[in-house]
């Protein structure tokens, strides 16, 4: 059923006025960005298809030049720094492997696709050095974007990106694989409505900013695939959320492949919330053949990847059910060089876009998926 919920996705984003307000270049940049919005009543026309928003935002995009308050950054509770000793690398190789076999260590891996990545290994606080990216921890380096791979870096005020290295009192971002999120930022949020995250870089050890949560990454709902039956590479690319809100996590769906996408759950008490609102996922989705190297990136003006891509996905659960969207990305006018349908949801009725031209005059439709239901987005 081509329907709408009580939680905002891309596509309330683009068919609307999001729920944040612009912030400098930001605003210029995507001006579609505007005041909260009351809630509205869907009109139930395959044609017309409203959101009812709750104001709670989705992950938005910030020119790369941007300079979010990064100053002061703190965390729930100071954790231990130390110097790590020659044999803790091993043993904790080690008892890792022990928890592995055995299946005792299943908390985090319950969802998405994760092969014996690391998701399911407890970082070791203050023990890595802030030059080592955390891969062993599930965390996916980027080398494409950063030096060092991390997928974002926040420092004093401004992104550090360009150094690409975790150094003392940045925030080091990263991605995670399909079917997780990241796990860690910190609670106390800039009250501009500009989003921190990842690791904090602390007396030259990398140091969680959710120190009640163990993990890099964490899974989300499971259910929600993206299919693609082109004969060319699709990249899809979410916005690193909460963090520097790049479009550099990445999803490469080859062809022929049914890959997850990572659906953030809002229901879970760990989720991250913006000004204590639930919030979802969103994804730039690029046009077929371009690489995630070439198209998991803030583009050119004018251009056709990163921010310009053709189409917008969003997905996210809340009150139980899972709402995926597509939209046209207003931001590029050109259309798009393959077709995009969710298949699946209630109702089963058509929610498309037909070589970048969407339903609703190019706002897109969303679709609701009930618990236990599975839906796909076919790439055609």
């Amino acid at each position: 059923m081509v329907t709408a919920g009580p939680y905002l996705l891309a596509l309330a984003v683009f068919s609307a006025c999001a729920a944040a307000q612009p912030h400098g270049k930001h605003a210029r940049v995507h001006g579609r960005h505007a005041r909260a919005l009351k809630e509205r009543d869907m009109v139930t026309e395959l044609t017309t298809v409203w959101t009812t928003i709750q104001s709670t935002p989705t992950s938005y995009p910030l020119p790369t030049d941007y300079s979010p308050e990064v100053k002061d950054i703190k965390v729930d509770t100071p954790a231990p720094t130390r110097a790590p000793k020659k044999d803790d690398k091993k043993d904790d190789k080690k008892d890792d492997k022990k928890k592995d076999t055995s299946g005792s260590n299943t908390s985090n891996t319950s969802k998405g696709t994760d092969s014996g990545g690391g998701t399911d290994r407890e970082f070791q606080d203050g023990a890595i050095p802030c030059s080592k990216f955390p891969s062993d921890y599930g965390a996916v380096p980027l080398t494409w974007h950063t030096k060092d791979g991390w997928s974002g870096l926040q420092y004093n005020g401004g992104n550090i990106d360009n150094d690409g290295v975790c150094k003392e009192g940045a925030l080091c971002s990263y991605a995670c694989p399909a079917g997780f999120s990241k796990a860690q930022w910190p609670s106390d949020q800039p009250a501009s409505g500009e989003s921190h995250g990842g690791l904090l870089c602390k007396n030259g050890f990398l140091t969680l900013t959710r120190p009640d949560c163990k993990y890099l990454c964490e899974p989300g709902a499971g259910g929600i695939t993206v299919k693609n039956e082109l004969s060319e590479v699709v990249s899809v690319c979410r916005t690193d959320y909460p963090g520097s809100e790049n479009m550099v996590v990445p999803l490469q769906c080859a062809p022929g492949t049914e890959k997850v996408l990572t659906t953030p759950d809002a229901d879970s008490p760990t989720a991250y919330k913006w000004k204590g609102g639930a919030t979802s996922a969103q994804y730039y989705v690029n046009n077929a053949g371009v690489s995630v190297k070439e198209g998991c990136l803030w583009g050119k003006e004018g251009g056709e990847v990163g921010n310009w891509a053709p189409y917008i996905f969003g997905a996210g659960k809340k009150g139980g059910k899972i709402w995926i969207s597509v939209s046209k990305n207003p931001n590029n006018s050109k259309p798009a060089n393959y077709n995009v349908e969710i298949v699946g949801g209630v109702g089963g009725k058509k929610c498309e876009c037909i070589k970048g031209v969407c339903q609703d005059g190019g706002a897109g439709c969303t679709v609701t998926v009930e618990p236990g239901e599975k839906a796909y987005y076919r790439l055609w």
